[in-house]
């Protein structure tokens, strides 16, 4: 029976599944955006079951079996849930994990998400520090995607276009609604959409370090993520460090490559994983009603697979609600 490892990243804008093999190699992988974690998740493991052709879950057809499964990125828990986890970690360690498996001399480590960004520092092969932004979404891809759509260009095109640039233009990057506002001016002013996408970069990346508190950046510099495949921001960022960034060449996969390769270290002797056909055939109903036991009235949100409770999460007082535990 080949045994294989299924990571799983949900975060704000996209889902990235992959599976990998015994040696590490990915053999399928599948990358969506984030329509509703449900929705998109189911979609996203019957992509991975048409890629292999077999139902993995229950290591029939061509004698595979998902042996871990690994989840991580912003709804993680609840994406726990809904599939059955084995290991459930924060995309920090996920990412840096991934990295330092092809990149072990990496030292610092740049993820921009859609509407979250981290900067991790790494000293002898282990995470030693990193950083993130709080609320503000003005130094991520939302910012750019925003004002893409606003001047009709596809999120595809920008990085493009913006390196077709002639002219410099400095336009703020600390907010996305001023930064926004500040390209309409522009625009109204018959600026070039070139030079304005290539502006626009420029602030991002500007507000990106500064966010992350970039004092302590040593290369190899290793950027990732799928805001990594505009080559526009790739040259914003180089620009501003003043050195050269390694662009993986599955950068958009790699929280999910990582959290997979944390499933292989940590393989359990059963999975909890319900198999990707039992996922895809399920049919889920979502509650959520607010816990009166207390006075913190936790806003408590339920999961019913197939009529059966599968879990809940949104407790911070740790109370059992029917025979399942609250996730943090």
């Amino acid at each position: 029976m080949k045994e294989i490892f299924l990571g799983i990243d949900v975060g704000s804008t996209s889902i990235k599944c992959v599976l990998l093999d015994e040696e590490g190699r990915i053999i399928s992988s599948v990358y969506l955006r984030n329509k509703g974690i449900t929705e998109s998740l189911v979609e996203a493991l019957e992509g991975l079951a048409k890629g292999i052709k077999a139902d993995t879950g229950t290591g029939a057809g061509r004698g595979i079996k998902i042996a871990a499964c690994g989840i991580t990125g912003s709804g993680r828990n609840f994406a726990s849930l809904l599939v059955g986890a084995d290991i459930v970690r924060t995309e920090v360690l996920a990412h840096t994990v991934a990295a330092l498996s092809f990149y072990p001399e990496a030292r610092t480590i740049f993820e921009i998400g859609g509407e979250d960004c981290k900067l991790m520092i790494v000293e002898d092969g282990i995470l030693a520090d990193f950083s993130m932004n709080s609320i503000c979404a003005g130094g991520t891809g939302a910012m750019i995607e925003a004002i893409a759509n606003r001047m009709g260009i596809p999120i595809e095109e920008v990085g493009e276009m913006a390196l077709k640039s002639r002219n410099q233009l400095d336009l703020p990057g600390k907010c996305g609604i001023f930064c926004q506002s500040a390209v309409v001016s522009k625009l109204n002013t018959g600026a070039d959409k070139c030079d304005i996408l290539m502006g626009v970069c420029r602030a991002l990346i500007r507000n990106y370090l500064t966010i992350c508190k970039s004092g302590r950046l040593k290369p190899p510099y290793i950027f990732q993520g799928a805001t990594a495949l505009n080559k526009a921001l790739v040259r914003a960022l180089e620009e501003e460090i003043q050195h050269e960034v390694i662009v993986p060449s599955e950068c958009a996969l790699m929280g999910a490559i990582g959290i997979a390769q944390m499933a292989m270290e940590e393989m359990p002797e059963k999975t909890k994983f319900k198999g990707l056909e039992a996922v895809v055939r399920a049919r889920f109903d979502i509650s959520n009603f607010r816990c009166q036991d207390c006075a913190n009235r936790c806003e408590v949100i339920q999961i019913v697979q197939d009529g059966r409770l599968a879990g809940s999460i949104g407790s911070r007082c740790h109370k059992s609600f029917g025979d399942v535990i609250l996730c943090p």
